[in-house]
């Protein structure tokens, strides 16, 4: 009737058997955490490629804003010339015209 020591060779038994488990439960959660870590890592270099890209369109859109602002300026120097108003509607006419004729002639 030896019943304290077959009780500690089965609790030494389950000590051990949930000490395993407890380092397989580690070992799975410290997988999961590096693939977090790796998703987190590709957001962040995605965000920052975003970034740039997104300063190369603003900047590139602050020249062509300056660029039409300038060429709205010389446009409204033209108009105000009596003379180039007429040559500018010569030219629309003669546009819409060829184009009229190229629709006549190709359809």
């Amino acid at each position: 009737m030896n019943y304290g020591s077959s009780n500690r060779g089965r609790g030494k038994v389950d000590v051990e058997s949930l000490e395993r488990e407890n380092d397989r439960g580690l070992d799975a959660l410290a997988e999961r955490v590096g693939l977090l870590k790796t998703a987190t890592m590709g957001i962040k270099n995605e965000a920052e490629s975003q970034h740039s890209l997104l300063d190369n369109i603003d900047s590139g859109m602050g020249s062509a804003r300056s660029f039409l602002g300038s060429v709205n300026d010389k446009f409204k120097v033209v108009m105000n010339d009596k003379q180039s108003r007429k040559m500018i509607g010569m030219v629309v006419a003669t546009v819409v015209g060829l184009v009229g004729l190229w629709y006549l002639i190709n359809r």
